[in-house]
């Protein structure tokens, strides 16, 4: 009885952790049924091959649930909505990419160890302790039929009324419940990967390039800002950082005459997966999922970068994350891609930052921008406020002094070490608002500094940072900051909403990423601009 009691318990406390990626916690549950039915069949088999072959067996499945309540747990922490295995298998190398980014390859490899080790703990535990409740055992005594029959029907009944959340209040059937989750989260894959299949052909026309001569002879620049959503303005923790920020940005471009409006568009993604969000900008379809983002680049298409071509622009993307062989970014045409590589950067990288943002855009004007004798159209993708969000910049004033980005070296060994930091979430949150704050103010000195009245400046976030920081259901919408010189390039922008300001006007959005595309043709597409 002893032991059926400890196997009972452990494997109950095993299944009800399978419910902590779902609560964020312990699960409001004592009970999972399944322990007792894998209890009460045990305990009426005889000990023999069949019995070690179902312990086993037992074993592997309970590994597998407890591997996907692993990913479960991440993808709620990191993208801030459930595991889709069928959508999220293909992200498993930028998990790897990220954590050995952040932590180094020695610590990656170390925690992968003591991963491992605790899940063959797991296999290995379950199946001697269920093969030690079958009858004849070595050492065992037989558990009375009476007994054995009575868990394995409450185990029974309990699992499958748990399915169907008709369970007594207290219990569940949670590994059960994880398999029909991930079945409807399937079958809502595939209909979702059809659906955009089907939106890709529709749009299949619309998608040519198309010339935009409102904007001919203006430099448009889209400078993305890592993990900045409408949580660090409306949120209590960090509008006290970043409100303050914004009005000084404010400020800044008023002295330098220029104007802007602000508004905000839903992003495909949030937490990660930045190229999503810029998939969607370019392509006019919103973009939540790898397979879209394969399935829209399984052939030739337009995007907004054609559409700058045939105006007569140059165009640029710069990625200083990107430091492998990227042709999903050639496929869209770009004129010229600055990866990590191609930036002539002497100074240090800041954990998974590779630079920080002001040289970035340092080395946009005067190695891109500035050497255009055309137009530009460019991207900046910018990566100083992603994690791990340490060290936190100074604003340098003198831009001419930036140069090849050795004067960073200062600061090379300047805040806390990630794996110091992230041992207190409050402070990791202090120090994301901080990041984000730098960013904006970079990108808001460069605007200030450099654009003019041939300038169509738009600095946005790329996508809300990740539930740790946002906490669960909040919007998935980011600030979207217009900035020019030429109030008459603002007006398409007024016009859907958008309002005097760096204050976003609203923490839920009415369209997404997919809308900015159209919006650019119909504003710009029909009469010609300046010369």
């Amino acid at each position: 009885m002893l032991r059926l009691l400890l196997t009972l318990v452990a494997l109950n406390a095993v299944l009800l952790g399978l419910e902590v990626p779902r609560y964020a916690g312990l699960a409001p549950y004592w009970l999972a049924w399944e322990a007792v039915l894998l209890v009460g069949l045990f305990a009426l088999l005889p000990a023999g091959r069949l019995a070690r072959g179902l312990a086993w067996l037992a074993g592997g499945v309970l590994l597998v649930l407890v591997v996907l309540a692993l990913f479960e747990a991440l993808t709620r922490a990191s993208l801030t909505r459930p595991l889709n295995v069928i959508q999220d298998w293909v992200l498993l190398d930028a998990v790897y990419q990220l954590v050995t980014g952040n932590l180094g390859t020695p610590a990656t490899v170390l925690l992968g160890i003591v991963l491992v080790a605790g899940l063959i703990a797991v296999i290995w535990g379950a199946s001697r302790g269920l093969y030690a409740l079958s009858s004849g055992s070595a050492g065992a005594r037989p558990v009375p039929l009476s007994l054995a029959v009575g868990l394995l029907g409450l185990g029974l009944v309990g699992t499958a009324t748990g399915v169907r959340d008709m369970a007594p209040a207290g219990t569940d059937a949670p590994a059960a419940g994880m398999v029909q989750q991930q079945i409807a989260a399937g079958q809502a894959a595939i209909a979702e990967n059809q659906d955009f299949r089907a939106r890709l052909e529709k749009s299949r026309k619309q998608a040519g390039a198309q010339p935009l001569p409102g904007l001919s002879g203006v430099d448009v620049i889209l400078g993305l800002v890592e993990s900045y959503g409408v949580s660090a303005v409306f949120d209590a923790r960090y509008a006290p950082v970043i409100v303050p920020s914004l009005e000084s940005i404010g400020e800044e471009l008023d002295a330098a005459g220029l104007h802007v409006v602000t508004g905000v568009l839903e992003a495909p993604i949030a937490g990660g997966q930045s190229w999503l969000a810029h998939a969607s900008l370019l392509s006019g379809l919103q973009v939540r999922y790898a397979g879209h983002y394969d399935a829209l680049q399984a052939e030739p298409r337009d995007t907004l970068v054609q559409d700058f071509q045939a105006t007569g622009h140059h165009t640029a993307m710069l990625a200083p994350a990107i430091q492998l062989d990227w042709p999903e970014g050639r496929w869209f045409g770009w004129d010229r891609i600055v990866d990590k590589h191609a930036f002539d950067y002497a100074g240090p990288p800041f954990f998974w930052v590779t630079m920080p943002d002001q040289y970035t855009w340092s080395f946009f004007e005067r190695e891109v921008r500035a050497a255009s004798e055309d137009p530009i159209f460019a991207m900046l993708a910018l990566v100083s406020s992603h994690a791990p969000w340490t060290p936190i910049l100074p604003v340098l004033e003198d831009w001419d002094g930036i140069g090849d980005g050795a004067i960073f070296d200062q600061w090379a060994d300047q805040g806390p070490a990630p794996e110091t930091l992230w041992r207190d979430f409050d402070r990791v949150r202090e120090y994301y608002a901080e990041s984000v704050r730098y960013s904006l103010e970079v990108t808001g000195a460069y605007a200030a500094r450099f654009a003019d009245e041939e300038t169509l400046f738009v600095m946005l976030g790329d996508h809300p940072s990740a539930a740790l920081i946002t906490g669960l259901d909040t919007s998935w919408a980011v600030p979207v900051h217009v900035i020019s010189g030429d109030p008459q390039l603002l007006e398409p922008f007024r016009a859907r909403g958008f309002v005097p300001g760096m204050q976003p006007p609203s923490e839920q959005a009415e369209h997404g990423f997919d809308a900015l595309r159209g919006w650019l043709r119909d504003a710009f597409g029909g009469a010609p601009g300046k010369d």
